[in-house]
């Protein structure tokens, strides 16, 4: 009896991974390519109508919804995604769920479920194992487990509001947006949090400004840079908003550069020494290796009708923009060469949020 015992886990371990391959939801439109882009559609809040499109390259075929026809939807207000190596992490607010997908063929192979009271916001992938989302209504930050699709019982205290997250080593930073105005008076509120890895703590607060709603950090040089937009209530002190560069690992405050800043996307230009981010007439950029002042890098030739939502830099250089254009109608992308002036469109999903390459 003993040895059948023995048996007993393998048998269980076998028929779980049999049981996870058949739980793989393959899409109904074939892909074809092997490379190109996702392009993740927030949708509208409470219709549960996120979409994520995938743009093949270099024909430009685009499937709009990759989940279209496999009994599948993706949930309400897609609010990121992550790649890392052939699997994308799709983090999806309203359904308190994290879906996750094989970049290569657009396979659905599975989720993770967060607990009832979450709000995930923004994700960062810190190992091929810890994964870190902040928690917008619960002034926290949750851990999962990347491979096991799990949430894990590690939570992180942080300022009100919690959105922009981004590691670099043992740190993690994480943007304090106080939401607005809604939240702008309560403490920490227009702060970045500093998280030890290896304390499990929060070490230190940096004040930024009001609404600091995203964080990056340059991969080359030996900085930090924090975006924070326009608050009304704060007209007096900061009508525009801006970007704060900061040393790391000390966090000093070494500039600020005032902008008119109107999305919470940023890219980098592919050598590193541009900071991207969406302006009132299209694309702006910072040289973060001069002393120029923000400068305009890509019009938007009709800002009346289309409404510039997100943006990317592939490894080539050209820019991606996500439309949204009245944000209650179907956008598309547009992919622009900036030394031709070349513009190829894709039609895509309401909303436009978010693009990553594969």
């Amino acid at each position: 009896m003993s040895q059948y015992r023995s048996l007993l886990p393998i048998l269980l371990a076998v028929l779980g991974c049999w049981s996870c391959n058949e739980s793989i939801v393959r899409p109904i439109a074939e892909p074809k390519a092997q490379h190109g882009a996702y392009v993740l559609c927030e949708g509208l809040w409470g219709h549960s109508n996120a979409t994520l499109a995938r743009i093949e390259l270099p024909d430009g075929a685009v499937i709009p919804d990759v989940l279209a026809g496999t009994g599948l939807s993706l949930g309400d207000v897609g609010n990121d995604m992550v790649r890392l190596g052939d699997t994308l992490y799709v983090v999806v607010s309203g359904s308190r769920s994290i879906e996750c997908f094989r970049a290569s063929t657009a396979q659905w192979i599975g989720r993770i479920r967060l607990q009832q009271n979450r709000y995930p916001r923004q994700l960062c992938i810190v190992n091929d194992t810890l994964g870190l989302v902040t928690d917008l209504y619960g002034d926290a930050v949750t851990t999962i487990h990347l491979r096991r699709l799990e949430e894990l019982r590690q939570r992180y205290t942080v300022g009100p509001a919690p959105e922009g997250i981004a590691a670099f080593g043992d740190m993690v930073v994480v943007a304090n947006s106080g939401y607005g105005d809604y939240r702008a008076h309560e403490p920490k509120a227009g702060t970045l949090s500093v998280l030890s890895l290896s304390q499990q703590r929060e070490i230190a607060t940096v004040p930024v400004g009001p609404n600091v709603v995203t964080v990056t950090f340059n991969p080359v040089r030996q900085r930090l840079y924090a975006i924070y937009l326009h608050v009304p209530s704060a007209w007096r002190k900061d009508s525009i908003g801006g970007v704060v560069e900061y040393a790391v690992p000390s966090l000093q405050r070494l500039r600020t550069w005032r902008a008119p800043i109107t999305g919470y996307d940023v890219a980098w230009t592919p050598t590193a020494d541009t900071l991207l981010f969406l302006g009132p007439q299209g694309i702006w950029g910072i040289a973060v290796a001069d002393v120029r002042a923000p400068f305009l890098v890509w019009k938007n030739p009709q800002p009346d009708y289309d409404h510039w939502y997100t943006l990317a830099v592939d490894a080539e250089g050209s820019l991606w923009i996500g439309n949204a254009r009245t944000f209650t109608v179907a956008g598309e992308v547009l992919r622009v060469w900036r030394e031709t002036g070349q513009v190829q469109r894709f039609a895509v999903g309401i909303n436009p949020g978010t693009i990553a390459f594969f």
